[in-house]
């Protein structure tokens, strides 16, 4: 191919990229689980990957959507405290004196029974990771969501911290994301926790409009080759937090297996490839994760590899690769091939991401994000949050990470 009829193709596909994050950002507004948009953007890849002609499965679950916009505590001489519904809580209006906990041995030897609980400093450094989270358990957070769901408590107030250990963005974070922990809960700054600690021991109001709905969601499977015995998995989760657009989380992961549907369309190899929009990363019981990995318990001894991108394509920095227990051939090709493509570099082992279950469940995997997301995970303050838009994204690193994808599978064959 020419210079000149590989600019073309490459113009092609960047404007392709522009094309689908428009569509899974601007025109769909919420791809959280079981919304309405959600259920738009897996269609929207479903009938795209369907064109390139791959064949396609839609694997459904069930899930919990909620809407949660407005929360109100106020005092009985009038202070009007800002504090934001729990994602997944139960909405609630109650009355009741404020106790406070700084520590879990403060809240398992407190009696809150009828009051409204305020959980700050060392407790609420962290988020807590919900109780039946399926791929591993914390402890500490065990033993803390038992201590709140025994104390009695009406409803919890958490203040995060302003260094609170998060790999996402957003502040004020919720310490309680969960769809499975029934005690009502909002959240509010450290700031704002420290006014409303003066307030032990008075009487409280809480008024929050939370609400869960029952829903259904699916992940989209795409085939092509299916007649092989090994799998090459390719997956991207195109679930987003709610009412954020997720253009680098995870809209361009999404776009990136769109141009692959395209460029690998032919593909005649050794594999079976198998393009997976999965649904649930950003959910807290990731529903589509667990769904995949029900229907493939028997079978990841036939996956090859698995590719994982989540959050390519940021303006700044290189694509980085970070590389699981790669058997030696397919390390020394994904040196060559990805390491050696333009504007890449080796990412270091990163666990918040889809390829976690598939390392989990030994097969090899291949991460694939930006580095600078990825250097700067704990501090950065773009993803789940609305910042993260398509003005961030640079279409060509979209389309330069797709065809160096696009070589390295095409080598392993």
């Amino acid at each position: 191919m020419n210079t000149a009829t590989q600019q073309t193709v490459n113009d092609t596909h960047r404007e392709n990229v522009t094309t689908f994050l428009k569509h899974l950002t601007v025109d769909i507004t919420d791809r959280s689980v079981a919304s309405d948009g959600n259920r738009a953007a897996t269609a929207y890849f479903e009938a795209r990957v369907s064109k390139n002609g791959w064949s396609t499965q839609a694997q459904w679950f069930d899930a919990i959507d909620w809407i949660g916009d407005i929360a109100l505590l106020t005092s009985d001489d009038g202070t009007i405290f800002e504090v934001f519904p729990s994602p997944y809580a139960p909405g609630i209006e109650v009355s009741g004196p404020l106790m406070a906990a700084s520590t879990t041995e403060d809240l398992l030897h407190s009696d809150a029974a009828g009051m409204l609980l305020l959980l700050y400093g060392d407790i609420a450094r962290e988020p807590l990771m919900p109780k039946r989270f399926p791929f591993f358990a914390i402890e500490e957070h065990q033993r803390i969501v038992a201590g709140l769901e025994n104390s009695g408590a009406s409803a919890i107030i958490t203040a995060a911290a302003a260094d609170s250990i998060i790999a996402g963005g957003a502040y004020p974070a919720p310490m309680i994301e969960d769809g499975d922990f029934n005690v009502p809960s909002v959240f509010m700054t450290e700031k704002e926790g420290e006014r409303l600690l003066p307030y032990v021991g008075q009487r409280l109001t809480l008024v929050s409009e939370s609400r869960r709905i029952a829903g259904k969601a699916a992940n989209i499977i795409a085939r092509i080759n299916a007649g092989a015995i090994h799998r090459i998995v390719i997956t991207a989760h195109i679930d987003a937090k709610k009412n954020v657009q997720g253009a680098l989380d995870n809209g361009t992961g999404v776009a990136t297996l769109l141009l692959l549907s395209h460029m690998l369309k032919d593909y005649r190899g050794d594999f079976c490839i198998e393009l997976v929009a999965l649904n649930g990363e950003d959910h807290y019981a990731v529903p589509g994760q667990v769904a995949y990995m029900n229907s493939n318990h028997d079978t990841f001894d036939t996956i090859a590899l698995n590719i994982n991108i989540d959050g390519v394509g940021y303006f700044e920095g290189d694509t980085a690769y970070s590389f699981f227990n790669l058997p030696e051939n397919i390390n020394e090709l994904a040196v060559a091939e990805l390491l050696g493509a333009p504007e890449a570099c080796a990412g270091i082992e990163w666990p918040q991401g889809d390829h976690s279950m598939f390392v989990q469940s030994g097969c090899p995997a291949i991460a694939v994000t930006s580095d600078w997301l990825l250097e700067n995970m704990a501090t950065q303050t773009i993803t789940h949050t609305t910042k993260d838009t398509v003005d961030l994204v640079d279409p060509d690193k979209v389309v330069a990470c797709a065809l160096a994808l696009e070589r390295f599978i095409d080598r392993l064959s």
